[in-house]
Formats: C-alpha cells, structure tokens, sequence
C-alpha cells in the first residue's frame, strides 16, 4: 500500500475514533433524563418486539418506522433504558460522520475536504448532540449524506447500475423523518437540469431505473399515506408558521431571518436541541462557511439546492430555527464550511509557498473550533440548569430508578406512584414497562387498605409528606427522602416515603425524651472524610409541636460527659428528614428513620469519635429534657466495614 493511502487510512481511522468517542463519552448519563418524544419511540420498539409490526405509527403526532426498528434490537438486548435509545443514536451518528467523509470526498474530488467535512461532523455542536439523543431525526442526516453521495455518483458515470442504487436509497430515506418528503423537490430539479445539461449521462432509461427503484422502496409508505391521507399531513399542519391571521409576508421575512441567523447569530432555543442557544457555527467557521458556500455555488450547485430544500421544513415551521426539522442540510452546511476551510488553506500555502501554512491554517482553525463546540456541550454548567432538567424529564428518570432500586432491594415490595408523577409521562411507562407491583393513586383520594411493609410512596412536588403518610401500613418503620431542589426552585420535584417492618428497627438506645419522643436506636459510621448518622425515632405520644434535632461530632476525649466543655468540631442540625416530616405531624406509634450526612473536618479524620443527639426548640434554642435527666443522647460510632449494630430487641 503506498504511503499516501496508509496516511489517509490512519488519519480516517483516527477521525472515527474522535467521532466515537465523543459520541459515547458519558453516554449513559449525558443527557440526563429521557424527554417524552424519545420515550414513545421506546414504547414502539417495546410494542414491536411483542408482534405489532407497522409501516408507519401514528401516535405521537405519527413516525417514520426506521429508527423504531433500530431501537427495538437495542431493547432486546440492553432493555427499556435511555441507553438503548440512545446507543442507536451514537451508531447512527457515527455513520453519518462516515457517510459525509465519503459524499464530500466524491462530491469535492478532493480527499482532504472529505476528511474535513468528517471532522466536522464529529465535533461540531449540532451533530454532536443529534448523535446523543434519542430522535429518529438524527437518522435523515446520514440518509442525506447517502442520498447526496449515491446522487453524485451516478450523475457524473451514467450507468444504469448506479442510477439504481441512487433510487433504493433514496427511497429508503423516506422511513427515516418527516423532512424527508422534502428531498422531492430538490431531487426533481436535479433531474431536469441534468436532463437539459449531460442528457449522456441522464438517459431516460437510467433516470427510470432510479425513479422505479425508489417508488419500489418507498411503496409500502406510500400506499400507507394513500389509505391515511389524514396522517400524512398531520404534523405539517400542526407546526405550520403560516397561520394565525398574519401578513405572510411579514412572517415569511421573519422567518428567514431566525433561519439564517441560526448559522451566524443566534441557533435552536430548545435545550433538548442545542447548548445556551449558540449558532451553528463558531466566529472562525462563519468566515470559511460563507467562502465554501460561493465556491460550492461554482463548483456544486446541487448542494444549494439540497441545502435550500432541506431547511424548508423549519422555515415553514414554528420555532424556528430548529435542528431537528433542518437536519436534512447539515452533510451540506458541514460540507461548504469544510470547502471553504480547504480554499483558504490552498491559498495561504500558495502565499507562504509551503505546503505548512495550509497544516498550520487548518489545525488552528479546527483547534479553535472544537471547545466552541464539543467541550461546551459537556461542560456540567449548562446541565446542572433547571431548564435542561426539565426538558429532558430528569425527575421522571430520578422516580423510575427509585422504584426500580426499592423493587430490586424488595422483590415483594408495593408501590405507591402519584398520578400525577404518571399521566401524560410516556417516559415513566418506558422506563417502568414490565416492572410488577406498581399502583397508580390519586393521592388525594381516601386510600383503601395500605399494602404490607415493605412499601413505598412517591408523591409529586407539591403533594406533602402527611399526604404521603396515609398510603402506608401503621407501625411500619418510616422513612421519608426528597432530592435537592433544582437551580432557582425551592421545592423538591418530588417526595418519596418508604414503609419497613418494624423488626428492622434499632433499638440500642431506647433514650426517651419530654413530649412523647423516643430515640429507640442509632448508628454513626465514619468512611473517610464522611460521617453517616442513622437515627431510628419513635412516636411514644402525641408532640405537641415540631422540634429541630442536634447531632454534634467530638473527639471523644473531649466529650466523654454531656454537655462538653468545648463546641461541636461538626454537626448537622434540623428537622426530621430536612423538615419533610417533623414532630408536630407524627402520630402516636408512628416509627420514623432519618439519615444525616456530616463531613468531617481534618481534627475528626483518626482516632475515636464521640456523637452527641438531641432535640431543641429551634425559635429560642431551649433543649427538650429526656425523661430521667439530660439533654442528649450519646450514638455508637463504627468505621466502614466494621459489622453494624444488631436491629430489633
């Protein structure tokens, strides 16, 4: 193999490499969460592995079925997970970085813009995050780039062969997304200006083959939108900007505006879609996409003509920009700003007269390119933000994974979902498909008999924990846990309360205080720089009130005896279970467990720990008495992986 090949073999190699590694960097958790729409496309797979084929599935707003078909091999194998979707959706983009290496090399005849349209794909911020989401929209770039590709390939040999093939995978795109209806338009002036240009190499029986080829392909879509016209223009109908009782022209102008500015100025608002709503292309590539256009425009007028088509459907559309709808342009909008990178890096070499000024030229610009792109959509800022939370449903996945933990720690557990954490979430009845002792409650209704312990109740954010409470066996060991809040919230987005049996309560203490509290058993267990207090609570009468709780960390030398003569080194102070379920609303023989996480400073890494706990009022800060005498209570402390202290009796 002579050396060039070798290098153009180790450089495609590598550019792959890039490719897949920042497509499957973090996959399982990066987006976190599952959005509704990539859910229902779980569902369908779910359906089709159980025997319910289709050509096309109309809920949803109705869906081209390739991707659907895709994702149900993943299910098989991995299970109704976000990574399942969302694996298909790396391979897929993983490909279509490929197929627009090969689509701009034939188009171009140049190897290096091939290579650069690739690099671009890989990184560049709009691909990047179709090929990490589970959107059957991120299929249709790798079918334009085929499509374009096989095009291209038959226009310039002529042969029937290839006239043929350009038609099954043409037709074949059209299984991909809705956007593909759109390829008509551009394919059909292709057509007639190479019919009127090189009829040698658009003969009418070559053209035939291709016309036939993909009408054959497509048949079975067709004949399904001719029984179900209603279907076929539904979600057109629905997005469509052009309505509304506005001048046409004057959204027609506002339109292209939103729609070019996306590449310069200001790109997709939808987190789902994009990062804090950057263009599609950084400063530096804004200048080489506006040369490759004009070269492109001289050299391959084609790729206008795809590329106008294709961002048709989010001109016509509402919200506007939008990748998704505008996916069928990026192997061409990569495409040109690869050409024009490759022009001005033969004209600094030709100004320099050193083939290095085109390298340097090249690795600077695409070194400057990619933290503008890839690094910024990892950054854990932009998804730490309650907005990207929220569009990607990150309490519903946070509420499946409890479920699915409690089930597997529990096998013969109950439980209780809020249907309010349920309705109208295709996400939950993905990620919870199968899963066997789930009720869904009103929780407002009057509950009929609790389940056994062990249970659990997930409410949502603004259904209380006494609410919760009334869901669960009495006598049972409580425990209730609520997430942070999100950024900018003050109220969990939802409350989980957990029912044990009441042989699994400690009572190593039995420490019983004024106003009918009872601290029946605790433990204290230090894992480096981690203190994990478990205190185990019960309801011997009625409080009268709501009281904070004290938990203070010493060296035990220095606080044998309560009260120390020096103050707390740690501690952690509030009500029970963060306040979600205070004193003032336990009932009589209520048993309630609560944790407490203090870190520990350096003084508290060796040597023994003493921990103090009691109640106080937390307005004035007067201790509740224990009955006897004291204030506090002193908790055994253990090192990790040590046994724990024996529950029960």
């Amino acid at each position: 193999m002579p050396r060039r090949t070798r290098m153009r073999w180790l450089a495609a190699v590598a550019l792959l490499w890039l490719a897949a590694l920042l497509r499957w960097l973090d996959l399982p958790h990066i987006p976190y969460g599952l959005w509704y729409d990539e859910a229902y496309y779980g569902l369908d797979a779910l359906r089709v592995l159980q025997g319910e084929v289709r050509i096309f599935f109309p809920e949803n707003n109705g869906r081209e079925p390739l991707f659907i078909y895709l994702v149900a091999g993943a299910i098989a194998i991995l299970g109704p997970t976000p990574y399942a979707l969302r694996l298909i959706a790396s391979m897929i983009g993983l490909l279509a970085v490929a197929a627009t290496f090969r689509m701009a090399w034939t188009i171009s005849r140049r190897w290096e813009v091939g290579a650069l349209s690739g690099a671009l794909m890989a990184f560049l911020l709009w691909p990047l995050n179709l090929s990490r989401v589970g959107f059957r929209a991120g299929l249709f770039p790798l079918a334009a780039a085929l499509t374009l590709w096989a095009f291209t390939r038959a226009a310039r040999s002529g042969r029937e062969r290839d006239w043929a093939r350009a038609g099954w995978i043409w037709g074949l795109g059209f299984y991909t997304y809705l956007a593909a209806r759109m390829t008509v338009l551009p394919i059909a002036l292709g057509l007639l200006l190479g019919r009127w240009r090189a009829p040698d190499r658009f003969r009418v029986r070559a053209v035939g083959a291709f016309l036939g080829c993909a009408l054959l392909t497509a048949s079975p879509l067709i004949a399904y939108f001719l029984t179900h016209p209603a279907e076929f223009t539904l979600r057109g109908e629905q997005t469509v900007a052009f309505q509304g009782g506005r001048p046409w022209l004057g959204v027609a102008k506002e339109q292209a505006l939103r729609v070019g500015g996306m590449f310069f100025w200001q790109g997709d608002s939808i987190p789902r879609h994009n990062t804090e709503s950057r263009p599609v292309f950084d400063p530096l590539l804004t200048v080489v996409f506006l040369v490759g256009g004009i070269q492109a425009l001289r050299q391959a007028p084609f790729t206008a003509l795809w590329g106008g088509a294709m961002l048709l459907p989010t001109f016509l559309a509402a919200e506007a920009p939008h990748y998704l709808r505008a996916s069928g342009a990026l192997p061409v909008v990569v495409f040109w700003a690869a050409l024009g990178l490759w022009t001005l890096a033969e004209a600094a070499a030709r100004w320099a007269r050193t083939p290095w000024a085109a390298a340097l030229l090249l690795g600077g610009g695409l070194g400057l390119s990619f933290p503008w792109h890839a690094v910024a959509y990892f950054h854990p800022g932009w998804w730490a933000q309650a907005q990207v939370r929220g569009a990607f449903s990150l309490d519903s996945w946070e509420v499946a994974q409890e479920i699915r933990a409690f089930r597997r720690a529990e096998p013969s557990g109950t439980v209780v979902l809020s249907e309010r954490l349920w309705a109208g979430r295709a996400e939950m009845r993905y990620l919870l498909w199968g899963e066997s002792g789930v009720r869904i409650r009103r929780l407002t209704e009057d509950p009929p008999d609790p389940p056994p312990a062990p249970a659990m109740v997930i409410g949502w954010q603004y259904e209380e924990v006494p609410l919760l409470r009334r869901w669960l066996p009495p006598g049972a060991l409580l425990s209730v846990r609520a997430p942070p809040p999100w950024p900018g919230e003050s109220v969990p987005r939802y409350r989980v309360m957990r029912a044990e049996p009441p042989d699994r309560m400690r009572s190593n203490l039995r420490a019983v205080f004024e106003d009918g509290i009872a601290l029946q058993g605790g433990m204290a267990v230090r894992a480096g720089r981690v203190l994990t207090v478990t205190l185990d609570w019960e309801a011997v009468g009625q409080p009268s009130r709501d009281y904070s709780v004290f938990v203070h960390v010493y060296r035990e030398a220095e606080a044998l005896r309560w009260p120390p003569a020096i103050p707390p080194q740690a501690q952690r102070d509030g009500g029970i279970a963060e306040g979600a379920y205070n004193t003032g609303v336990w009932r009589p023989g209520d048993r309630i467990r609560e944790v407490r996480v203090i870190p520990l400073p350096e003084t508290l890494l060796q040597g023994p720990l003493r921990v103090w706990v009691g109640l106080y009022r937390w307005e004035d800060g007067v201790r509740l008495p224990l009955r006897g005498g004291g204030e506090a209570v002193a908790v055994p402390v253990e090192e990790a992986g040590r046994s724990a202290l024996p529950t029960g009796p």
